[in-house]
């Protein structure tokens, strides 16, 4: 069968103007001229073999004094023109090959390749139809004229010269292969789909037809089986950059992330200075808290790209996630508030800045944020958030109902303000600002638990705060300090062995939280495991507790009230 082309991506029907388009170099027996002519023809053919154009072109030329008028001549000269891209060059020889011989194919087949190349569309047309005529068993002069017809908007056109392509020759791997393509650009999915598996049928090893099978089959969303045609592909050819990242995409869609860092550093070997490889294996060290790793290549592409904000935002999110605040400081302070990023860098900023214990500052970031937008209620929620962990409480409730005034419907904004209330100590408004956020998102879990276990450490409403706490847990069934919540309202109901029972479980969720440590503390103290109790209470300590002189109180009512055996 005839050479198969696969050229360009899914969505693009088009030829580019690379030597595919013009096949072949005349054996030297196409030449009438004998002697001198044919000797430097033979040697201009054996060293356009061999790759070397100009010694190629040299050879040709001198055969041409010796056979002034000969066309096969002239159309190798022309090939080779194409081939270093002299194509005002290669035009001039091949119509004087067609003015001295108007039915030489060849000529003409090549000169319709640089008409269509450069642009002169309706003239590469019709002498690709002239071929056509003349050879009517030539694929890829159909393909050719479909894809004009497809650049002019004519897909039905376009289809008919495919279709006649295939009827011509019912096992032309070639013509089921560009009406797949063709069908794909029309989102005519399984049709498409079932071209390209006729392609593969007849060619089993057509790489191009497995890569554009795999992209119809990701639009249909069946990425597995998509990553098995980019696979196949890439045992094919591989070394083609194109398929291997693909298959790295489509990996990182299944969230394959290991296998897709392997995808992906084997892309960096193949092409280390392409950006853009090098950023998405930076955003994947990243996913896999390699920070290290991340940190190299998103700084190897800022030394390339200084200016690349959304790298310096990875670089900086990066440094963040490390622990290393100074160094992500700097990277999200150089951001302009002119970039895309601005708003995500600065909250991060805020964020860091936070972390460092600098609320005033964390606090004066988001404020100038906000003023820059004044309608984000993210922002607003967000910096009630933040001046109620500085304790402005006042001041985070006037933000937070402005933040509820401007959107009704927001159950985030909603529940920081049940939250403020809740430190002010206000608990009818607490219950009623964070009700309002479950109506508004009934599967809103953190609020749900929220209101359930701020009714057991009340004890009241216990069987409300119950349901409220189980509904947390359709959501989120592993979430160790719903389950926490859980065990407290049967603690407060006076079921010691459930609350022990569920309290475990949350530890094999959250192993080192020192508020689970301390309830499951206090349960086993109330069923007389004082030391058991004692040593809970002594890790919670040592796991960071918030109020460790309470806890060490309780250690010491314990021992008296359970001294040691003498």
């Amino acid at each position: 069968m005839k050479r198969i082309l696969a050229l360009g991506a899914l969505a693009l029907f088009v030829f580019s103007g690379n030597a595919q388009a013009y096949p072949g170099n005349g054996m030297a027996g196409n030449v009438r001229a004998t002697g001198r002519a044919y000797s430097f023809f033979l040697s201009g053919y054996l060293s356009y073999r061999e790759g070397n154009l100009d010694a190629a072109l040299d050879m040709y030329q001198k055969a041409l004094r010796y056979a002034e008028n000969e066309p096969a001549i002239l159309y190798e000269i022309g090939n080779v023109y194409v081939k270093k891209g002299k194509l005002v060059e290669a035009r001039e020889v091949l119509e004087k090959a067609l003015s001295i011989d108007d039915g030489h194919a060849r000529s003409r087949y090549l000169l319709a390749g640089i008409l269509a190349t450069t642009g002169e569309k309706e003239k590469a047309a019709e002498l690709y139809r002239r071929t056509l005529s003349d050879d009517p068993e030539n694929e890829e002069v159909y393909v050719h004229l479909a894809t004009l017809s497809v650049e002019k908007g004519d897909l039905a056109k376009a289809g008919e010269y495919l279709d006649g392509l295939i009827m011509k020759n019912p096992e032309s791997a070639l013509g089921y292969y560009y009406r797949g393509r063709l069908l794909a650009a029309q989102r005519k999915l399984p049709d498409a789909l079932k071209d390209f598996d006729k392609a593969l049928s007849l060619h089993p090893f057509f790489d191009g037809a497995l890569v554009d099978s795999g992209g119809v089959l990701e639009m249909m969303g069946k990425i597995p089986e998509a990553e098995e045609r980019y696979k196949k592909a890439l045992e094919i050819s591989p070394y083609n950059l194109l398929v291997r990242e693909r298959l790295g995409r489509v990996l990182i869609m299944e969230n394959k992330i290991e296998q897709a860092v392997d995808q992906y550093e084997e892309l960096k070997k193949s092409s280390n200075d392409n950006l853009e490889f090098r950023t998405r294996l930076g955003i994947l060290y990243l996913e896999r808290d390699r920070y290290d790793d991340a940190i190299n290549e998103f700084r190897f592409v800022l030394s390339a790209q200084p200016q690349n904000h959304n790298v310096r935002f990875y670089l900086g999110t990066t440094y963040e996630e490390k622990g290393l605040l100074p160094e992500a400081q700097e990277q999200f302070q150089g951001i302009p508030d002119t970039s895309p990023v601005y708003r995500d860098a600065m909250l991060h900023l805020a964020m860091t800045l936070g972390r460092k214990k600098k609320m005033a500052e964390s606090i004066e970031v988001t404020r100038r944020l906000r003023a820059k937008y004044p309608e984000d209620v993210t922002l607003m929620v967000f910096l009630g958030g933040q001046l109620e962990e500085a304790g402005k409480y006042e001041e985070a409730v006037g933000v937070l109902n402005e933040a509820v005034a401007k959107d009704p419907k927001s159950a985030s904004a909603r529940f920081s303000l049940g939250v403020v209330y809740d430190k002010m100590g206000n608990f009818e408004k607490m219950v009623e600002s964070i009700q309002s956020a479950i109506e508004i998102d009934p599967k809103n879990a953190v609020a749900l638990n929220y209101l359930g276990y701020s009714y057991a450490d009340r004890n009241v409403k216990l069987k409300e705060a119950e349901a409220l706490i189980l509904r947390a847990l359709e959501v989120r069934p592993s979430d160790g300090f719903f389950i926490d919540s859980l065990a407290w309202v049967y603690y407060r109901q006076g079921d010691l062995p459930r609350a022990e029972a569920e309290l475990r479980r949350a530890l094999t969720f959250v192993p080192d939280d020192p508020v689970v440590l301390e309830h499951l503390g206090d349960v086993l103290v109330s069923q007389g495991k004082g030391k058991e109790a004692s040593a809970l209470f002594e890790k919670a300590i040592a796991k960071g507790h918030e109020k460790p002189e309470e806890i060490r109180n309780k250690i010491s009512r314990v021992k008296k009230e359970d001294p040691p055996a003498r």
